[in-house]
């Protein structure tokens, strides 16, 4: 993996001339407008070797996100060196508090500041080299035998870590909980065996489907998680339907022929000001899921708060 440098707002000349310097070093340089990129979730931390912070607007908002970039996993030996005017350089120890390595005046060249940022770089590589390998090492031990998909275990960490996420930033988080329809009649009629084939190819279909920085797990049995970062209620309902078509599309390989089969899915979300938990959004996408068997099967269900007051309503007087 080359590693990455960001340079985030590039107004000051130095920072718009010092890409080819970085790239002759051997690093992909990724641009962005605006410092929010740190905060983004399609923004690999773990890939980064440093970023470059142009400063030049309101303190106390560059300050937050600077601090909410630390907070991410993965950042935490991510090199950010900011550069800026006096502005930057009065605020300096600001800066270094919320987690600037270095503040640096906006009038050096882009080979003065290369010196000073290379060591900077070589260990943030370093850093997120050995911290991929310990990622990796701990996934593959949560992965499931069958699919090579994440776990359960595995998944719950993904939706607790992206739950306090969505809680900092201040972002919508979805979840989606499916069931192939009626899969014990596939195991009764072809065989375990060929039962198995079909999970695996299952899971293929839903990991093919996902974005890249979204999490597709093996819950056990037949039944898959799809946790979807930075979507709403629509955009997760879109996904799911979209998943629903192409399964139902798809042509499964089992002895002696193939076969198709259905799936039923339960989508939940969760966006500020609601009850940001793991047991809310994953609990919630189980209700909706359980919603659509009882309902027919081979349908996407949303667990709605109206639903949940109706449910909750009915606990009570049936107690």
């Amino acid at each position: 993996m080359i590693p990455t440098v960001l340079i985030a707002r590039p107004l000051w000349p130095v920072l718009r001339r010092i890409a080819p310097f970085l790239a002759a070093e051997g690093y992909r340089v990724e641009e962005a407008p605006s410092w929010s990129r740190l905060v983004e979730a399609q923004l690999s931390c773990p890939e980064l070797a440093g970023v470059f912070l142009g400063e030049h607007g309101e303190v106390g908002e560059e300050i937050v996100l600077l601090r909410r970039f630390r907070q991410r996993e993965g950042a935490a030996g991510v090199p950010a060196i900011l550069v800026g005017g006096m502005n930057a350089l009065l605020r300096a120890s600001k800066f270094r508090a919320a987690g600037a390595d270095l503040v640096v005046p906006a009038d050096l060249s882009p080979e003065i500041l290369m010196e000073r940022a290379a060591p900077l770089l070589h260990y943030g590589a370093l850093y997120q080299s050995l911290f991929g390998s310990n990622r990796d090492l701990r996934e593959r031990a949560m992965l499931d035998e069958l699919t090579g998909l994440p776990d359960r275990r595995q998944f719950s960490l993904e939706v607790a870590r992206h739950i306090e996420m969505a809680r900092r930033i201040g972002r919508p988080l979805s979840c989606i909980i499916m069931d192939i329809d009626d899969f014990k009649k596939v195991n009764e009629r072809y065989g375990h065996p060929e039962g198995d084939k079909v999970i695996r190819q299952i899971g293929t279909v839903v990991s093919r489907a996902k974005r890249t920085y979204d999490s597709v797990a093996r819950l056990g049995g037949d039944e898959f998680g799809w946790l979807l970062v930075d979507a709403d209620r629509q955009q997760a309902i879109q996904a799911a339907d979209r998943i629903h078509g192409l399964v139902g599309e798809s042509v499964f390989d089992a002895a002696p022929d193939p076969i198709r089969v259905t799936a039923t899915f339960g989508v939940s979300s969760v966006s500020p000001g609601m009850d940001l938990s793991v047991d809310y959004l994953v609990g919630n996408a189980d209700r909706a899921l359980y919603w659509g068997k009882e309902s027919g099967k081979n349908r996407v269900r949303f667990y709605p708060a109206m639903k949940a007051k109706i449910d909750a309503a009915a606990d009570s007087y049936i107690s």
